[in-house]
């Protein structure tokens, strides 16, 4: 039997380091758009973001060019766009704008490049782009600044209250007010899968965890962020940091993927702010507590499942492994791969803005996934992102096949 080759990251994400090629160019994340004005013209349109380089069958990998069936769509036209721009060749409009913001930033197209740069920071050069739209008064799209506006006033994309946020917490949970860990509930699982915040809350309690969900929780800032939005983001985080340094905090457990990133990565990174809080993604949660012995699946689940990699903590944090890890523990879980898994999933299609703005080719991208997770023959497709499992149930016609989370398998089976 050959040996299967170990798959080796760039550190901190989960891009895969390139087998050829090296960086010839000394280059920052999370910078402006003028930090990259002298790489992006490396782009050679070969056209290799359009599909998975070399595995999974050279599957297409891009919704946004797939669905819009232009260059400017797939990441070599976006590429071309950014150096018109800063080249002083092209002049931003409201169709330009709209091009970059047609795209869920999943960093799928940065992964199968072959040019270093690229490969490793078109990632930031896209956002640039957005926050430069932003301060050109050319973004965010409509409805990402009615949402933006809600989130300033009720802490919530969805348009809910805010005073209604905890609405879901059964009265059989405990909490300790003094606890240092804090559950992250994050707005989708407020608001829209509270069966996920359910399960999570029963899990801690039957591990004895002293936890507590914060009174005044609010949005993690990542929907403003990813819209290009960063000094209204930034705002956001700094408030939520003054909010858990005031409680004590100092371990968060998240269930949400883009609030994880957005703790873990966008708040020190990107905004300066290093907390110094412990911040855990429930997968890794799970494993750790599976590993110590701690937690134990007594009961059989007897379910062909597939698994969903989230954008949020795949290629944007690396975090492959455990989720599978945790499922393959569940005893009576047949756990297969799609085609096109881990570092070449296929977007769920509600990140980036683009279900707010773009409904039509969120869509698109949710059947796409939908119909390779129903090709594997599994009974229902397993994620740990509540925002691509409300994705995935929004859009699953005639419950053809079901929509998880991690976290109510693993309470099923304790």
């Amino acid at each position: 039997m050959a040996k299967k080759k170990r798959v080796s990251y760039i550190r901190g994400k989960g891009v895969s380091k390139l087998r050829l090629a090296y960086e010839n160019h000394e280059v920052e994340r999370h910078q402006n758009i003028e930090h990259y004005k002298d790489i992006v013209y490396q782009c050679g349109k070969c056209g290799t973001c359009r599909t998975v380089y070399k595995d999974a069958y050279w599957s297409r990998i891009c919704p946004s060019g797939e669905f819009g069936q232009f260059e400017a769509y797939f990441l070599g036209g976006k590429n071309l766009l950014s150096w018109a721009v800063t080249s002083d060749k092209l002049k931003w409009s409201e169709d330009l704008a709209k091009i970059f913001y047609h795209c869920s930033v999943c960093l799928a197209c940065t992964q199968q490049c072959q040019i270093p740069e690229i490969h490793h920071y078109a990632g930031e050069w896209l956002m640039a782009m957005r926050e430069e739209a932003v301060r050109l008064g050319f973004g965010p799209m409509p409805e990402q600044a009615r949402y933006t506006e809600h989130i300033n006033k009720e802490h919530n994309p969805y348009m809910e209250k805010h005073e209604d946020r905890t609405n879901w917490l059964p009265s059989h949970i405990k909490q300790s007010p003094d606890a240092k860990i804090a559950y992250f509930v994050g707005c989708t699982t407020s608001y829209r899968e509270q069966n996920v915040a359910i399960a999570t809350a029963e899990i801690l309690n039957s591990l004895q965890i002293e936890f507590k969900i914060l009174k005044d929780e609010r949005c993690c800032g990542s929907p403003v962020y990813m819209t290009g939005q960063a000094e209204k983001a930034k705002k956001i985080a700094e408030e939520n940091v003054k909010m858990f340094k005031d409680e004590g905090i100092e371990k968060i457990i998240t269930s949400c993927a883009g609030c994880y990133r957005t703790l873990k990565e966008t708040y020190p990174k990107k905004f300066g702010l290093d907390h110094g809080i412990e911040v855990i993604h429930m997968p890794k949660f799970l494993l750790d507590m599976v590993n110590s012995g701690e937690l134990k699946f007594n009961k059989e689940i007897n379910m062909k499942i597939t698994y969903h990699d989230p954008c949020h903590i795949g290629r944007h944090m690396g975090i492959y492994e455990p989720p599978r890890k945790v499922l393959n523990k569940i005893p009576g879980i047949e756990l297969v791969e799609m085609d096109r898994n881990r570092h070449n999933a296929w977007c769920c299609g509600s990140g980036g803005g683009v279900r707010s703005a773009f409904k039509d080719l969120s869509t698109f991208a949710a059947d796409e996934r939908i119909e390779e997770a129903k090709g594997t023959s599994a009974e229902a497709i397993v994620s740990c992102c509540p925002f691509c499992l409300n994705q995935f149930k929004t859009h699953i016609k005639d419950n053809e096949i079901k929509a998880f989370d991690i976290a109510e398998l693993a309470r099923k089976a304790i």
